[in-house]
């Protein structure tokens, strides 16, 4: 009865100290030791992982760590695309100043803003670093701005001021005041179809000269539909273009030349991702032209 007893003490008293101490381990790592003066111990281990925090801290999940990598991509990806905008606008801006340019710059001269000869600008170009999002891929464009890329890689050709009568042709190695000039491209006037691919959009393109415009060097401008007709010497002498001419009415010589600027002025048709449109380009060339004044003496 007494050994009952004790152990009935021991249980009781081995409750009430794990009850008090409120720990909740299980059997396996709790051990209950009694003496026969009714006196007991509890020991309690550690856990085997050596980890007391792994129940408030637990490791992640595989689905945790993925939801974790697509926001670091997410995120990549938004400022790759912040990245893309800000340069497209900035080549837009240059595109727009570039075009004023070869409008309205003397070509040779010193020009604010736009140099001896306008230049086109450069386009944002991707890379593996460069605008990509999620595994090096690049970020989604519109398919307007991926044209616009794909037009300005294009490298138009430039096309030389077609003028005749050639003042070769004269002893005097000019053309004369008064004299009527024919104007033409004088180059191709057409390119394509060609493709192309930016950021995973395709681009079809297809250019030709839509316009010409002639800086004649001496103030006055000459703009013409298509690309003018070249002269040849089946034309008869003193004839005028049929839709594409000038006369200068005075001498450049003898201090100098004048310098002709031909823009041509290129449609080009693109198509992508079911959308199309045209885009303008102006290119430009130059020649020297001297002109001088035949004088008639009437004996």
């Amino acid at each position: 009865m007494r050994h009952i007893a004790g152990t009935m003490a021991c249980a009781i008293v081995a409750g009430l100290t794990i009850a008090a101490l409120g720990h909740s381990a299980s059997a396996d790592e709790t051990q209950v030791t009694c003496t026969r003066t009714r006196s007991c111990t509890v020991t309690a281990e550690r856990p085997a992982n050596g980890d007391s925090n792994s129940a408030a801290h637990p490791e992640p999940t595989v689905g945790q760590q993925r939801a974790g990598r697509n926001d670091d991509h997410d995120h990549r990806a938004r400022e790759a695309g912040k990245k893309f905008t800000a340069a497209f606008d900035d080549y837009g801006r240059k595109f727009e100043a570039y075009t004023r340019c070869t409008q309205r710059v003397r070509l040779g001269l010193s020009n604010a803003g736009c140099g001896n000869a306008p230049t086109p600008p450069t386009p944002p170009r991707f890379g593996s670093v460069s605008f990509s999002g999620r595994g090096n891929q690049p970020i989604r464009i519109s398919a307007g701005q991926a044209a616009a890329i794909a037009v300005a890689r294009l490298q138009l050709p430039t096309i030389a001021p077609g003028i005749g009568p050639s003042p070769n042709l004269n002893p005097w190695d000019m053309a004369a005041v008064g004299y009527p000039l024919w104007l033409w491209a004088d180059g191709p006037t057409h390119a394509g179809p060609i493709s192309d691919s930016v950021a995973g959009l395709s681009v079809s393109l297809d250019a030709e000269v839509s316009s010409l415009t002639f800086r004649m060097g001496d103030g006055h401008t000459v703009t013409c539909a298509g690309t003018g007709h070249a002269w040849t010497a089946a034309v008869q002498p003193g004839a005028k273009s049929p839709d594409c001419g000038y006369s200068y009415n005075k001498p450049s010589l003898p201090d100098r030349a004048y310098t002709v600027a031909a823009i041509a002025n290129w449609a080009v048709t693109w198509t992508s991702n079911g959308q199309s449109g045209v885009i303008n380009v102006p290119v430009v060339n130059t020649t020297q032209l001297p002109v001088g004044e035949l004088q008639v003496l009437v004996r």
